[in-house]
């Protein structure tokens, strides 16, 4: 298993996939699928800064954790946008929450610009 290489397929499915951006306002199923690269990509993006978070012998064990390490250790710039990406995406992932389909497609867009970073 590649994480690298997962991650960052993951992050060209999810850029596609925004190429779509406005049939998913229109489209439930679009902006399901979406949302769902999205999840996946983050999920690859954390696991791969725990891995550099790692190496610089810092044990994180979770998401939030991992997120501040990184920006400790400098491998993220701005941890609170990030952070800001985790809370959309566990807000996302609970419908009785929820989060406005423009503003999560406005988050998707900004974690698409940093992730291209790591």
């Amino acid at each position: 298993m590649d994480d690298r290489k997962d991650f960052l397929d993951s992050l060209e499915a999810l850029r596609n996939a925004l190429k779509h951006e406005k049939e998913a306002k229109n489209s439930k199923l679009i902006a399901a699928g979406i949302a769902k690269l999205f999840e996946t990509c983050f999920e690859y993006a954390w696991k791969l800064l725990k891995q550099e978070v790692n190496k610089s012998g810092i044990e994180a064990y979770s998401p939030r954790d991992t997120i501040k390490a990184a920006g400790r250790t400098g491998v993220l710039g701005d941890v609170e946008l990030w952070l800001g990406f985790l809370e959309d995406r566990n807000l996302s992932m609970h419908d009785y929450i929820g989060i406005s389909n423009d503003e999560y497609l406005k988050t998707i867009k900004a974690f698409v610009i940093e992730a291209g970073k790591l």
